[in-house]
């Protein structure tokens, strides 16, 4: 029991039979039913309302489940009167009489549970819960003709059922009232079934809807969304073929139209947003304005929940549809798994009075919009999520997204970065900051939002060295992105996951991870201290992390790189595939007779063609040598200040307005700040002065104004790796060390210190 009952509930029970009767064990509920009728009247309901779960509990081997449930439908149920039926509440055959033994005979004996399936809502009228995820033999058409109920189903989990659904399945009166629908990894088209019964008129109580693994497109998934709207709190499209199209279409239809963005909370910051100003890549252009405390390491005030909700009407108690206020972050985290929605059900089927709403939605609130989602293995590009992100008014309370790519769209000096594929999360610290993402309790994401090491790939490069390869990027990203999430990134989180954390690691990927729990720990103490500070107030601080889990992935060899043993390898064309002529259609970075770089020669020679518009004017390698000096080539040889103005037509404005803007390019001369160094440098590639877009918290911790905006191509081709990293990668013989004994060793260590982080950790092995 997560709840302890209330003061109310206590003493209005109708007796203290229904206050003990959920703290009695599982075995013992048989011998309570035999005590007198009112024992039976508590126990009996309990013994029958999840019969095969039950029984295992009972101690029931799974050698014997077909056996037991042979005799469980042909002998005990027709001895059985209907009262005794009517308490069985959920059938769950996920884990039940799923071995071969028995199940694939051809007697009819042994085929038990498929004959009686489509009997099953006759014979247990009180059915709500029916969970058939991955068995081998069930087939969900036969409820379709299945005669009808007295009660509709709430729970239906048809997850890698091997038989495709009829696009007319959800037009039967037996599913009107699902509350929960997973038809993950089933054949069948998504889109036809929207067009028949998948749809508000045959499921108008529907809340939460799983499709992942269905080969969905962005048409498909656009129709899902103009389907439903805001019905749904919670959705999953994971492991389709989505792309960043969509999830503009996932904001404007599914998501609440009341903000939860406000300057209330204003010392964790306020978005400052320009007018009408924005672009179809970045969307809405914002700022975060930095108060005084919310980036302040010591405040203690920033573990408080928010203040409960005041009216200034005396008989308002509840908030109006109008009135949008997050979530406090101390409430229950709202899951939206099968066990949990079985669970909440069944307890609201054991006590109708129970005021649980966590899957039919508050009352009175309506059609709340979407606040969890999960979007794990798509297409989805970094921009199109962090877009999503930031026009999301702050509702979701639950993400997904445990891939990503972020391979810059343009590369530095024009090289093809075709095969080159990274993956990750540099510059997402921002966007779960409780300024952005206001009611976020809960992530599933990948590691690098962590760790700041990304998961990479290139063609011609073993794991092994990409893994390495991937290492030496993050001091890339860490010097363009300097801000990686924190458990104080947003106190109010509780349960993260980090995904596709490789197997092995030379060092850092194990040092961010262990300094990661460091952060959670410090964070545990801290608001232990909030709790004393506060005292008389404990109720309002939060809770803090509580619960981490490290998705780590399959191990790979660590044998010698057959690319490394040759000594004629090109690296330079390893990392830019371009064509051999390349070189010969760009004119010389250092052609100055004085030998001062930054100006393109305009003497071009007549055997060589003349210098495209869009040529580049900078050379990336050339950078290492620049020590003083002013740059000398566009836009430095033409404009003396630090802003240049940048046109945007109505083609790449978010709202169809023209406009312009000044855009930071910097002084031009070395600062303190490297990334301002390399990304001035990077400005003078026309290819590069694109993709407009307001400074973030990373950008100004790097050494950019406040306020300012910037060329986020140059600052993005700072992260891409140049021929010689690679090179140093493929020939490194630097020891891998084992991720999951790494963690282990330093759990030993902490234990039993003040430095122990008492949170639940899991460690998980994938793939």
């Amino acid at each position: 029991m997560e709840i302890l009952p209330s003061y109310e509930d206590a003493i209005s029970g109708p007796d203290w039979l229904d206050l003990v009767a959920a703290y009695v064990p599982v075995v013992d509920w048989p011998r309570c039913c035999l005590v007198d009728q009112k024992f039976h009247r508590r126990f009996a309901p309990r013994l029958w309302q999840d019969p095969l779960v039950t029984v295992r509990r009972l101690g029931l081997h799974p050698n014997d489940d077909l056996a037991w449930y042979r005799r469980f439908i042909n002998k005990h149920i027709k001895a059985s009167r209907l009262e005794i039926r009517t308490y069985v509440r959920a059938l769950d055959f996920r884990s039940f009489a799923s071995r071969a033994s028995g199940l694939y005979s051809s007697e009819a004996s042994e085929r038990a549970i498929s004959e009686s399936f489509k009997h099953l809502p006759q014979i247990f009228p009180g059915l709500i819960c029916l969970l058939v995820d991955g068995h081998p033999e069930l087939n969900p058409e036969s409820l379709a003709t299945a005669a009808s109920a007295s009660e509709s189903l709430r729970l239906l989990d048809l997850a890698r059922c091997r038989h495709e659904l009829t696009p007319k399945l959800f037009s039967s009166y037996l599913f009107r009232g699902l509350v929960y629908l997973d038809i993950s990894f089933i054949p069948g088209s998504v889109k036809t079934a929207l067009q028949s019964s998948l749809n508000p008129s045959s499921l108008p109580e529907l809340r939460v809807l799983k499709v992942a693994g269905r080969e969905m497109d962005n048409s498909t998934a656009g129709l899902l969304f103009q389907t439903f709207r805001r019905q749904l709190w919670s959705l999953d499209l994971s492991h389709n073929k989505l792309g960043d199209e969509i999830l503009d279409g996932i904001v404007e239809h599914c998501v609440s139209l009341f903000s939860f963005h406000t300057d209330a909370h204003f010392e964790e910051g306020r978005l400052i947003r320009p007018k009408n100003i924005g672009s179809r890549k970045y969307g809405p252009f914002g700022f975060i304005g930095e108060s005084g405390y919310s980036h302040h390491q010591h405040s203690l005030e920033k573990y408080l929940a928010d203040s409960p909700f005041y009216s200034q009407e005396a008989d308002e108690t509840e908030l109006q549809e109008w009135q949008a206020v997050r979530p406090n972050g101390n409430a229950p985290l709202r899951r939206d798994d099968a066990n949990t929605a079985k669970e909440s059900l069944l307890d609201e089927a054991m006590s109708p009075t129970a005021t649980r709403y966590s899957f039919r939605g508050q009352p009175g609130l309506g059609e709340g919009g979407l606040t969890h989602l999960c979007l794990n293995g798509n297409k989805f590009t970094l921009t199109g999520i962090a877009r999503l992100l930031r026009t999301s008014r702050g509702r979701l309370e639950h993400f997904e997204c445990d891939s990503c790519l972020c391979t810059p769209a343009r590369s530095p000096m024009g090289t093809d970065s075709k095969g080159v594929r990274i993956v990750g999360f540099p510059d997402s610290e921002p966007l779960f900051r409780p300024v952005i993402s206001s009611a976020i309790r809960s992530l599933r994401i990948h590691h690098s939002l962590v760790t700041q090491i990304p998961s990479l790939s290139i063609e011609g490069v073993s794991s092994a060295s990409a893994a390495r390869l991937a290492e030496e990027l993050s001091r890339n990203i860490r010097r363009a992105y300097p801000l990686a999430f924190t458990p104080d990134t947003n106190p109010r989180i509780t349960s993260v996951t980090l995904t596709n954390i490789p197997a092995r690691s030379t060092g850092p990927v194990i040092d961010q991870l262990v300094q990661f729990l460091d952060l959670a720990s410090a964070q545990q103490r801290a608001i232990g201290d909030a709790k004393s500070l506060f005292r008389g107030r404990v109720s309002s601080v939060l809770k803090g992390l509580r619960h981490i889990r490290l998705e780590l992935g399959p191990d790979f060899s660590e044998g010698t790189d057959i690319i490394s043993t040759s000594n004629n390898v090109d690296f330079d064309k390893l990392l830019d595939p371009a064509e051999d002529s390349f070189s010969q259609d760009t004119s010389s970075f250092f052609d100055s007779d004085d030998g001062s770089f930054g100006v393109t020669s305009r003497n071009t020679p007549t055997n060589q063609p003349r210098v495209k518009p869009n040529t580049l004017a900078s050379d990336a390698e050339g950078y290492a040598h620049w020590t003083s000096g002013r740059l000398k080539s566009y836009p430095y040889s033409d404009i003396d200040s630090e802003y240049m103005t940048q046109h945007v037509d109505a083609a790449h404005s978010w709202t169809g307005n023209v406009y312009s803007v000044p855009v930071w390019i910097g002084p031009g001369v070395i600062s303190p700040h490297a990334a301002v160094n390399e990304y001035m440098w990077n400005i003078q590639d026309a290819n590069l002065r694109a993709d407009i877009g307001p400074a973030t918290p990373n950008h100004v911790a790097a050494g950019v104004p406040p306020l300012s905006y910037v060329f986020y191509a140059a600052w993005e081709a700072m992260v891409m790796p140049r021929s010689s990293a690679v090179r140093e990668a493929v020939m490194s013989s630097s020891r891998f060390r084992d991720v999951a004994t790494a963690i282990k060793e330093y759990r030993l260590r902490t234990r039993g210190t003040a430095d122990h982080w008492d949170g639940k950790l899991e460690l998980v092995r994938t793939g």
